[in-house]
């Protein structure tokens, strides 16, 4: 058909109103298997220390009866510490931006407020899994918190890290995390992870959650030894609902939920025993309003914290897995 002569459509008119939906989709992950289920803590300096102990090994310790006693000299405790990092988002928000009629938020100061918030807690389960060791830093330097990984120490260093190949992981010296030296990836086997699994039982560790990135999961699904664990929910007045399941990896060293991370290295499997570590905060996330010097509105989100482990024997890794 043709369209009448003398038609006035969309193409020629000017003055249309745009249709701008009055949402904001967002699906950056927030996710945080690590920080959001370990302890948190008040920290009270720039360097946070704690102390382990252990116990002396297992021995026959058959006597002579009558015999006087023989003493014998006490295992000493240990001090461990990691740096207070800063995490901070700052910003600024001309006065037209915050006044004029805007999508999907009223307030584009309080918009961005809520997405710096999310920001810094992804950058703090980030640095909490990374491999880079403590730093105190310096007048031009930035503290640095030791991630997880420079906790625990490869096996021929005395720790629970199992190496795929020629990397290695440093022991805790001289108050900072060990270095981590990559080696070559790969490709991670059932060995590897049930030795460093052993690595941590025989230290006196619980591994409860294994956590890797998603290619390395899909090679421990692989392995089999999988069970489901189905998580229910009983709310008052309604029956009983499945709401979730979760894979537990199955050995002789007990059951280990199967947990995937976005913001780990993909290197790394972390076998972790949950209750060993924590977070501790010198200053909670807060907001800072900072003074005006324009025609804007200035905004600073800032956090200084530290990741704890309290004991890196309790844990494993295998490092130098393939990524994909």
């Amino acid at each position: 058909m043709a369209i009448p002569a003398g038609t006035t459509d969309t193409y020629e008119q000017v003055g249309q109103r745009e249709e701008l939906h009055d949402v904001i989709s967002n699906i950056s992950p927030m996710d945080r298997p690590f920080t959001a289920n370990i302890s948190r803590m008040s920290g009270k300096a720039t360097y946070t220390t704690w102390l382990k102990d252990s116990l002396a090994s297992a021995a026959l310790n058959a006597q002579i009866e009558g015999d006087d006693a023989a003493y014998t000299t006490n295992v000493t405790v240990v001090k461990l510490g990691n740096y207070q990092q800063i995490h901070r988002k700052a910003f600024v928000i001309s006065g037209s931006l915050e006044a004029v009629d805007k999508a999907g938020r009223k307030s584009e100061v309080k918009y961005q407020l809520m997405k710096a918030g999310k920001e810094i807690m992804r950058d703090i389960e980030f640095a909490a899994l990374g491999m880079q060791e403590s730093s105190e830093g310096g007048a031009g330097t930035a503290r640095q918190m030791g991630g997880a990984a420079s906790w625990i120490p490869s096996s021929e260093n005395g720790g629970n890290g199992y190496r795929m190949s020629s990397g290695s992981t440093a022991a805790f010296a001289s108050g900072k995390t060990g270095v981590v030296t990559p080696g070559t990836n790969v490709t991670l086997t059932s060995t590897a992870l049930l030795t460093a699994l052993g690595y941590a039982w025989d230290d006196g560790g619980e591994v409860d959650t294994i956590l890797t990135g998603k290619h390395n999961r899909g090679i421990i699904r692989g392995f089999g030894n999988l069970a489901t664990n189905q998580i229910q929910l009983n709310k008052s007045g309604e029956g009983v609902k499945l709401i979730d399941s979760v894979e537990v990896y199955v050995t002789d060293y007990g059951k280990h939920k199967l947990v995937l991370s976005r913001f780990q290295d993909e290197e790394n499997v972390f076998c972790f025993d949950m209750a060993t570590w924590g977070l501790s905060y010198l200053r909670p996330v807060s907001q800072e309003v900072l003074a005006k010097t324009g025609d804007g509105e200035k905004r600073m989100l800032i956090a200084e914290c530290t990741l704890v482990c309290r004991n890196p024997d309790a844990n494993a890794k295998v490092q130098d897995c393939t990524t994909a």
